[in-house]
């Protein structure tokens, strides 16, 4: 599966990389596996609310709030679990 960054996702995962390089590293990597189809435990759900349309995967204190479909995963906004739920 071809993953797909937005310009949002991208700065914010820059910034993380800034504070905490270990935690960018595995969200990268969660992302890769997730798209891989690699064996494993993954932590997703749909959303409400706002982000209705899409779905959340939990990595740490990170949530990653994309949309995938049979060959794309998008990756729309990284962020931190305090900032992920505020309507």
């Amino acid at each position: 599966m071809e993953i797909k960054y937005s310009e949002k996702s991208v700065k914010q995962l820059k910034k993380i990389a800034k504070g905490d390089l270990k935690s960018a590293e595995m969200i990268i990597k969660e992302i890769e596996n997730y798209a891989g189809k690699k064996p494993g435990h993954f932590d997703i759900k749909f959303l409400k609310g706002k982000y209705g349309q899409f779905k959340r995967l939990r990595v740490g204190n990170y949530r990653v709030i994309f949309d995938n479909d049979y060959c794309v995963m998008y990756i729309y906004e990284v962020l931190h679990r305090q900032e992920a739920y505020n309507d």
